[in-house]
């Protein structure tokens, strides 16, 4: 196989699809511990792609440990969201896609695209059994492509047990669009690439681990599909979204919810001057004026979205600042965040709130603007698995 794979790789070099090859092999890295293969793929991205000028040194797995519980990684790995919600954290721009009725011929597209520039790295969540590998679930970035055998390079972090090796592009995509049995979810691929304008978001995360679109999402996005009365002022409509979600939330169990904040164990001065800033511009945005102004927050069925939405409760300690954070607040970056799919011709309260929270937003600072970027982001991917 090494007889065959070097020709294909001088290939590849020539025709243009390794864009990131020779940049990675420099910053390959062997996973170290037996389920750390997402960080290990996510460091070695990042080390790939950092500009040494801006952010020296080299990164391993244990630097993460102030974005997530390690210790829980050594045991059960980590999901692919929260694989994008890491790569947001370091301050990586990502793109992530789920396979799941998605073509041949669009998968193969985006790692044309991807594997010919050296400012991109391809990162994949697949199951290794579909490959005739042993073993489940696995993370590993690509190298590059091959066009003449149409093969992608898999530079595999578990380099003690495989190394780097060629895999047919119909065959990782059919790998990729398996289930992963700890969240009976879809997983996914992702292109990442160095944040040039913006750093990563700071204090709010969505739950990817308990899917709620059956008890939540249904409701709320029937409810935005309705037609809203013509004699309904905006704060009308948006205490009526307001009540909505307390309804919406009080088919949660108390073990789910869906907006919450990161943990961290350690958190630095930087971090906590950033989610100082963030609050700051939240409560002083239009949205949360006029939600602080409703009685609703007073009434029981907002206490079954406020619980629903953020679930603090033994949450608090793992972050210092999260005390600070008010009813409104909460509501406001929901609100925000929701990714409203409209139609152009129809009139729905979908509709008169998204032109709502677009104005809005747009006088917002780029801090809470990225905060909520983040946020839609991961609402569009998880929509796409629950499909």
């Amino acid at each position: 196989m090494v007889e065959e794979g070097v020709p294909w790789l001088c290939q590849c070099v020539s025709v243009g699809h390794m864009g990131v090859y020779f940049k990675m092999a420099e910053n390959f890295l062997t996973q170290s511990e037996l389920a750390y293969c997402g960080l290990s793929s996510l460091v070695m991205a990042y080390n790939t792609l950092k500009d040494p000028d801006i952010a020296a040194g080299w990164w391993d797995e244990d630097m993460l440990h102030c974005y997530i519980n390690l210790d829980a990684v050594r045991g059960n790995g980590i999901t692919f969201g929260q694989l994008l919600y890491l790569a947001e954290r370091i301050g990586l721009s990502v793109e992530g896609y789920s396979t799941h009725k998605m073509s041949d011929d669009c998968f193969r597209s985006i790692i044309r695209s991807a594997t010919s520039t050296d400012d991109k790295v391809v990162i994949v969540n697949y199951h290794r059994g579909c490959l005739g590998q042993s073993g489940g679930g696995h993370v590993v970035p690509l190298g590059g492509y091959s066009a003449s055998r149409d093969m992608v390079l898999v530079m595999d972090v578990a380099r003690f047990k495989y190394p780097p090796h060629w895999v047919p592009i119909p065959s990782m995509k059919k790998a990729i669009d398996t289930v992963d049995g700890s969240t009976n979810e879809r997983r996914g691929f992702c292109v990442v690439s160095l944040a040039k304008d913006a750093k990563p978001h700071i204090f709010f995360t969505p739950n990817l681990l308990v899917n709620v679109s059956d008890v939540f999402v249904k409701q709320w996005v029937s409810w935005l599909s309705c037609e809203p009365s013509h004699e309904q002022s905006l704060l009308e409509l948006l205490q009526e979204a307001v009540s909505m979600l307390g309804v919406c939330a009080k088919g949660l169990d108390r073990d789910s919810f869906v907006l919450t904040h990161e943990a961290l164990h350690e958190c630095s001065a930087e971090h906590l001057y950033s989610t100082r800033g963030l609050f700051d511009t939240i409560r002083v945005s239009d949205l949360h004026s006029m939600l602080l102004s409703m009685a609703v927050f007073s009434s029981a069925e907002w206490k079954h979205v406020y619980m629903g939405i953020r679930m603090w409760r033994g949450l608090e300690r793992r972050h210092p600042m999260a005390r600070d954070v008010t009813v409104p607040m909460v509501m406001a970056v929901m609100l925000y965040s929701w990714p409203y799919h409209v139609d152009a011709e129809a009139s729905t309260n979908a509709a008169r709130l998204a032109m709502f929270i677009e104005n809005s937003i747009a006088k917002q600072s780029t801090v809470l603007q990225r905060e909520v970027a983040y946020l839609k982001q991961q609402w569009l991917f998880k929509a796409s698995q629950d499909e």
